[in-house]
């Protein structure tokens, strides 16, 4: 399970910076308040990097109206604390369609995610080792994670942009079965290559 988090760690590094001056140029770089349940605080940290990008125009009665539209793949790192139960560490990447308003920057996204969600206990946990029991300070287990995930938000100007981004997930192999977790994301987008 380790392994495959590295995996898509590098894959997810290796796809949005496939050349330093275009990741600086092009690529905006997330940062923001990453809520298990909403309500567990946490940190996320991520970018995006277009697959596919094109142009939508429509004439309306004295305006036209433009849309950018766009699939990508979006790394991420995640951090939350559940506090006297664990705190979960999660690498993912998601694939979605992006759709903007060019007049207002306002836009839209849907996107699917994998990604791999490492859980460290809080406190001490007791394990079986081979019929001893022992204490274990930070005790951790891992889950593969797919999730569905709504975004909208606006870029501001060439420089920045806010977002808010809701999140469903499955914790699969989850004790007997899965588990049902949600996530809350609101945070700002920053074009480092316009600083």
């Amino acid at each position: 399970m380790k392994k495959l988090s590295l995996i898509l760690l590098l894959v997810g590094i290796g796809l949005s910076a496939k050349a330093q001056s275009d990741f600086l140029e092009n690529k905006p770089i997330n940062v923001g308040y990453f809520g298990h349940y909403y309500l567990h605080p946490g940190i996320k940290i991520g970018t995006q990097y277009d697959w596919k990008s094109w142009e939508k125009r429509k004439e309306k009665k004295k305006k036209t109206v433009v849309k950018n539209k766009s699939l990508f793949i979006s790394p991420q790192i995640g951090f939350y604390v559940h506090p006297k139960n664990h705190s979960g560490l999660l690498v993912n990447a998601d694939f979605g369609y992006q759709r903007v308003k060019q007049k207002h920057g306002f836009y839209q996204a849907y996107s699917i995610g994998l990604g791999y969600l490492t859980q460290f206990n809080a406190g001490t946990t007791y394990v079986n080792e081979g019929g001893t029991i022992t204490a274990k300070k930070w005790a951790s287990r891992g889950y593969i994670m797919p999730s569905l995930n709504m975004e909208f938000g606006q870029q501001i100007n060439d420089k920045m942009g806010w977002y808010a981004k809701g999140t469903l997930a499955s914790k699969l192999f989850y004790n007997t079965g899965v588990s049902a977790e949600t996530f809350l994301e609101l945070g700002m987008k920053f074009n480092l290559g316009k600083f």
